[in-house]
């Protein structure tokens, strides 16, 4: 049986298997999602799931993580691909 990563929502704070989160990457141009994992640098995780991504803008996760400012704009992306 093969080993499945898990890593943890920045919302709900649950660990779930890697290929149910999506994830986030900080780049020099700012924070970004990162659809095939396979950006180089520190991720973020939220799960596939518009309550998630809700919380995490109210809490404010992806900033809390990466320590910089994350626009509007990439939860409302993130939005799109649930």
């Amino acid at each position: 049986m093969a080993h499945i990563p898990e890593r943890m929502c920045v919302a709900c704070r649950k660990m779930r298997p890697q290929n149910e989160l999506i994830r986030f990457v900080r780049t020099d141009g700012g924070v970004k999602i990162d659809m095939n994992k396979k950006l180089f640098g520190r991720g973020a995780y939220i799960c596939k799931d518009i309550g998630c991504i809700h919380l995490a803008a109210k809490k404010r996760g992806i900033e809390r993580h990466f320590k910089c400012a994350v626009a509007r704009e990439v939860y409302d992306e993130a939005e799109k691909l649930v």
